[in-house]
């Protein structure tokens, strides 16, 4: 049941609002890749030859303009949100060892699950390579982006912000459903849209059992984790990419796989969701 006008009015954001956040951070996104290119263009120019890729063409340079796109949208939901509420504290505590075991193998079980799903959709080839580039791309501050930037960036706003507004608007089945819907939209590709929508829709659940910024941050930080120790085994100069079938190199044996990794994230969701408290 939607809550009434005069509770509406003590939470942000709800849905409408939600969509804007997304706009807001897709523009902003596309408006920081433009003038990156733009100053790719002038160094390329004026500079000496080859600066303009060591600089803007950089990782460390990747990982400051991601963190300076969420550092603003963040910087400006909180403000609304403290207009609104009255405050902003995300509770980053962890849930006991023995539910934060059982997520832990729910994530890895349902990463592995959406691989085949994914695997339905074509690639082009340039974006083939744009991934191909991103997963050979494997120095420090690329695995400090994805590791350690993204999860904290993108929970703090997904969950932290967007999801905790929704939670006391609608009710729990649409506020989680919309969350992910939102966190897969923020990839804005079809081959990240189906793990982001998987996982958000256990991340939101994992929240709103718990209401824990910090277990939706260790989600995200083992599966963006996972996709980074399996680029690892990418070959150097690989012109396609390796599926996980491919990977396992047996189709039956991938089969045994997805069959235990259903199992696991099944037996993992019902204890979880028989436990009073996370």
């Amino acid at each position: 049941m939607i809550l009434d006008r005069e509770e509406k009015r003590t939470a942000y954001p709800d849905l409408k609002e939600s969509w804007v956040i997304l706009a807001i951070t897709v523009l902003a996104a596309i408006a920081l890749n433009v003038l990156i290119l733009i100053l790719y263009f002038i160094v390329s120019k004026v500079g000496p030859p080859g600066l303009s890729q060591t600089i803007v063409g950089h990782s460390l340079t990747m990982l400051l303009s991601y963190v300076a796109l969420f550092a603003v949208v963040i910087w400006i939901a909180v403000r609304k949100k403290v207009r609104v509420e009255g405050r902003f504290a995300p509770d980053c505590s962890l849930p006991s060892p023995v539910s934060m075991l059982l997520i832990v193998l729910a994530t890895l079980a349902i990463y592995f699950l959406v691989d085949p799903l994914v695997d339905l959709i074509p690639m082009p080839a340039f974006i083939e390579r744009l991934f191909l580039q991103l997963l050979g791309d494997q120095n420090v501050w690329m695995i400090i982006t994805v590791v350690i930037a993204a999860p904290i960036c993108e929970e703090l706003l997904v969950r932290g912000i967007m999801l905790d507004g929704l939670l006391k608007i609608y009710p729990p089945g649409k506020a989680i459903f919309w969350s992910a819907i939102f966190f897969g939209l923020f990839h804005l590709n079809p081959w990240q849209f189906i793990p982001a929508l998987a996982l958000g829709l256990f991340m939101g659940w994992i929240y709103y059992r718990s209401r824990s910024l910090m277990v939706t941050i260790v989600i995200h930080f083992i599966a963006n984790g996972t996709g980074a120790v399996l680029g690892y085994f990418i070959p150097t100069g690989a012109d396609e990419m390796i599926t996980t079938r491919e990977l396992i190199g047996n189709n039956f044996l991938y089969v045994v796989c997805l069959a235990a990794a259903l199992l696991l994230a099944t037996l993992s969701l019902i204890i979880l969701n028989k436990r009073q408290t996370l």
